[in-house]
């Protein structure tokens, strides 16, 4: 089984394109690659609907599990709530607006199961092309980030920071995952490649949000970021630890 991670807050547009783009779309997947699904859909204290909405497709569908943290705490801290209450031998992450197409998820099974390394991780920065949709402003910060990223962990990975994975989940669960904020997925690749697992990329097109605003405070990620980065200079050099 592969359990499908989302986190949400304030996403009512988007849930309502799930019956449409999302759900059919993994079905269809699970029919070419013969793998089934269960999906934690995971309300970070949203002010709207959103949870309400999300209990509705719980009781539409046996594969959903909709589950909330009460209060805002953070993409990273809605991402952990979902693994606690994940099944699946593999957990895929990906973001409420579906700016990484569940299309796509097909082709993180596909590196999976040619490999089976403990994380498969969507790259829009490993082909030309993929970013058309993207606008300069949020294009140069993400590959600042990413470049640093990839400088200090001296690993030939292009993209750190994109929530778009697939992860073997007994992976995931060796390792102590600290952040609730967005930076939990450079966090955890960090993590997994200091210790020795294997990742591999594919590429995939990373779209435009259609609904809603992002969540994003960039100002805060930015420090976030650092602080990671700094961990991870000191490990690197220094022989420290995440402690």
């Amino acid at each position: 089984m592969i359990s499908i991670v989302i986190p949400l807050y304030n996403e009512r547009e988007n849930i309502l394109t799930y019956r449409d783009e999302l759900f059919p779309e993994i079905d269809r997947i699970a029919d070419a690659t013969g793998e089934s699904f269960q999906y934690i859909l995971v309300d970070d204290g949203s002010r709207d609907d959103t949870y309400l909405l999300l209990q509705a497709l719980a009781r539409e569908r046996s594969d959903v599990i909709a589950v909330t943290n009460g209060t805002n705490k953070g993409m990273g801290a809605a991402i952990k709530h979902g693994l606690q209450h994940s099944k699946g031998d593999l957990v895929v992450t990906m973001d409420s607006d579906l700016t990484f197409r569940p299309e796509d998820v097909k082709a993180l099974i596909l590196a999976y199961q040619a490999s089976h390394p403990d994380c498969v991780s969507g790259s829009p920065y490993l082909e030309q092309g993929l970013l058309e949709e993207v606008s300069f402003i949020r294009f140069l910060p993400s590959k600042v980030v990413n470049t640093l990223y990839r400088i200090l962990l001296g690993a030939d990975i292009t993209c750190v920071s994109p929530i778009f994975r697939l992860y073997r989940k007994d992976a995931l669960d060796g390792i102590y995952i600290q952040s609730n904020n967005f930076d939990i997925n450079a966090e955890i690749l960090a993590k997994l490649l200091l210790g020795g697992r294997t990742v591999v990329e594919v590429p995939v097109v990373l779209h435009t949000r259609r609904y809603g605003e992002s969540k994003i405070n960039v100002s805060k990620e930015i420090r976030n970021h650092v602080r990671l980065l700094t961990k991870i200079f000191k490990i690197r050099v220094f022989k420290g630890s995440w402690d």
